[in-house]
């Protein structure tokens, strides 16, 4: 075996690889993750070659050359081929004239077409991996009819299509399977029943509409790991889930329409996902899952309901909780606090209320924090600030929550998203929001640095939380990496009074602010012009005073801005942005003039009254100068019809006619002559 990381260059720049004497028994080449754009003919002239592993590089060009390069003598004995990663286009060649092959990796390339039939030749064939290219068409059950070997099958993220018969049974029993995004619907694939050993499978957005196989649930292969049918149309009550099981197991059921209560679910639970379907009633069958293991658990947006049970003591590794969209009501058990290496809670739109426990000061982990739309009161907890330190998200929106905004929460440097609107909070707007530091900078993709889901049996889950956050006066939905761009403060519809904090204006990376709705007082400063990056920014609906800040030009991004229902004055600032905006964000200030608004600014009123008679007379002339046109246009034609009809008509006066243009020409021509013969005359004097 020899293996290497290579500077940028290509294979051609290596000895030949028939004429070197070092590479006469090589069996094994791995140059993976390099900048390899090309493959040499002379490597398909090592007749002892296995392996070769040219994967995440440059390779580029059609597949099909790629291949007829390493046709030489390392055709009998190539076991394992893979150019995943790359940037190969064109269709599968035949892999027939490789009759050693075992293993297939070409994942994450360009390639077009379908599944030739030759695959079906490779007797040897394992593990066969074409994911995540752009492969199309219909595959029948006889590609696969002398597989018996594979163990591997990963078609997923193409546009294929698999039409097997019901009740055919494959000669392989396979370890993984992968078909994510293939077509394999409506019914459930009955081929996939008989598949014993598998330990992952994946068959979500597959077009299934039908039930579950009750006996199959009930019975799960022991070696899975791994179960996931979300994305489909799988209907009717979720039976039983193999509850005597020695592995892990974690189950994807999201987006689907299942219904009924929650069933059974084995003790070793690592991850749950039964979110978007319409399950109903209590989840207390869930502290059932005792194992200890549970990382994960999403049973949002379902139509559960009831209070929810003080189990969650039981869940000690649980890194992710949403509970959103649902019905439950009452106060959050306190067993909630129990869970201190907690990333996400999401609770909102469900009818909780009393305060929040006390005992969640111990989730010391917590990123996520979303409580919007429900019915929770109290003041805003201080203990969120002192032991909460990694918060990113918190919202606490459309709530019943009163009580001044407490000074601790200004400990949360990493906060990015701060929505406290929709309450009855009151008081001043504490100055010490510059602690916000990360306000204050460009830092992008922070859940891919703190959300990652990994589990001791293996499966590797990343978690990306979706969140809707309210900007422009819309709410919209966010995912992961776009959170990572979201700056924004929120404290609307509320009871605060006071001034803008100065503070605020250090926040330079703030995309989005909104105070409006309250009584705030005092102008609005000048600073604001520092906020570059704001998109975002209503004022609206307080009694701000005094002129617009003509910085606000300064403010380039910005595609919403509300200043309506203040007591501002002046002239709104001209030649910027600011005249591109509906006047309706500007009213409701009696004394602000000026674009886009009607009202004229003192001075702009109204023109003179000798203006006005100026511009009466030019008016009256106009319509004068109109009727003139018309008549002389009517005379024009009366006249014109009436002189050419004469001359039609009175062959004496058509000759009297003619003969008085023709002397007038005469007299026109001597006229110019003369005149031409007077003008030379004297140039010659003057010369």
């Amino acid at each position: 075996m020899w293996s290497c990381d290579l500077p940028p260059m290509s294979l051609s720049s290596f000895p030949r690889f028939n004429d070197s004497k070092s590479f006469a028994s090589l069996k094994s080449l791995y140059l993976s993750d390099n900048q390899l754009v090309h493959v040499p003919k002379s490597l398909g002239n090592i007749g002892t070659l296995r392996e070769l592993d040219l994967a995440s590089n440059h390779l580029n060009g059609q597949l099909v050359e790629l291949i007829n390069n390493l046709s030489g003598c390392a055709k009998d004995s190539l076991e394992s081929l893979n150019l995943s990663d790359n940037q190969i286009t064109g269709s599968l060649p035949n892999f027939a004239i490789f009759p050693s092959l075992k293993e297939i990796y070409l994942s994450l390339n360009k390639l077009n077409g379908t599944l030739p039939q030759s695959i079906g030749n490779l007797y040897k064939l394992e593990d066969l991996r074409v994911d995540s290219n752009f492969l199309e068409g219909v595959i029948f059950e006889s590609l696969f009819s002398n597989l018996s070997k594979l163990q591997y099958l990963d078609l997923s993220n193409n546009s294929l299509s698999l039409e097997f018969s019901f009740d055919w049974v494959p000669p392989f029993q396979l370890n993984e399977i992968h078909l994510t995004s293939c077509n394999l619907g409506p019914r459930f694939p009955n081929w996939i029943l008989t598949q014993r050993n598998v330990s992952f499978l994946e068959i979500s957005d597959t077009n299934i509409s039908d039930t579950i196989p009750a006996e199959w649930l009930a019975d799960l292969p022991p070696t899975l790991e791994l179960l996931d049918l979300s994305n489909n149309h799988i209907y009717g009550r979720l039976p039983n889930v193999s509850t005597k099981r020695l592995n892990e197991l974690a189950i994807d059921l999201s987006a689907n329409s299942l219904e009924g209560p929650l069933p059974h679910f084995p003790t070793n639970l690592t991850f749950l996902n039964l979110s978007k379907n319409q399950f109903s009633g209590s989840i207390s069958s869930l502290c059932k899952i005792n194992g200890q293991l549970l990382a994960y658990l999403d049973l949002s947006n379902n139509r559960l309901s009831g209070r929810l049970p003080n189990c969650f003591m039981q869940w000690p590794k649980l890194i992710i909780l949403n509970l959103a969209g649902n019905h439950f009501f009452g106060e959050v058990p306190s067993s909630l606090g129990s869970l201190s290496v907690l990333n996400t809670l999401s609770l909102n739109n469900n009818n909780f209320s009393g305060n929040l426990p006390s005992s969640l000061r111990n989730c010391g982990s917590l990123i996520v924090m979303d409580m919007r739309n429900n019915r929770f009161s109290g003041n805003v907890p201080a203990w969120i600030g002192e032991s909460l330190p990694s918060l990113i998200f918190l919202s606490l929106r459309s709530n019943m929550f009163n009580g001044s905004i407490p000074l601790h929460l200004c400990w949360l440097k990493d906060l990015q998203i701060l929505d406290l609107s929709l309450n009855d909070i009151f008081g001043t707007i504490p100055q010490c929001l510059n602690n916000f530091t990360a306000m204050a900078q460009k830092r992008n993709n922070f859940f891919e640095e703190f959300i990652p889901l990994s589990y001791d049996n293996g499966i590797m889950q990343e978690y990306f939380d979706s969140v809707m956050v309210e900007l422009k006066r819309n709410e919209y939905e966010y995912h992961g990496t776009n959170l990572g761009l979201l700056k924004i403060i929120n404290l609307s519809s509320n009871k605060l009074i006071g001034k803008l904090p100065s503070e605020i204006f250090s926040l330079l990376d703030l995309i989005s602010l909104n105070v409006s709705r309250n009584n705030m007082i005092g102008e609005i400063p000048q600073m604001i012009g520092q906020l570059k990056q704001l998109e975002s920014l209503d004022l609206s609906s307080n009694q701000f005073s005094g002129e617009i800040p003509s910085s606000m030009s300064e403010i380039n991004f910005l595609e919403f801005l509300n200043l309506s229902y203040n007591n501002l004055s002046g002239k709104i600032p001209s030649g910027t942005q600011l005249q591109g905006f509906d006047a309706s964000y500007f009213i409701g200030n009696r004394a602000l003039c000026g674009p886009p608004l009607t009202q004229k600014c003192p001075g702009e009123e109204t023109p003179s009254q000798s203006e006005a008679t100026t511009k009466d007379n030019e008016e009256n002339e106009d319509e004068l100068g109109k009727w003139f046109y018309v008549g002389t246009e009517f005379g024009f034609a009366i006249g014109f019809w009436g002189v050419c009809s004469s001359l039609v008509l009175k062959r004496f006066w058509r000759h009297a006619y003619f003969l008085l243009l023709n002397n007038m020409k005469d007299w026109l021509y001597v006229t110019i002559t003369m005149n031409i013969a007077r003008l030379q005359r004297k140039i010659q004097r003057q010369g």
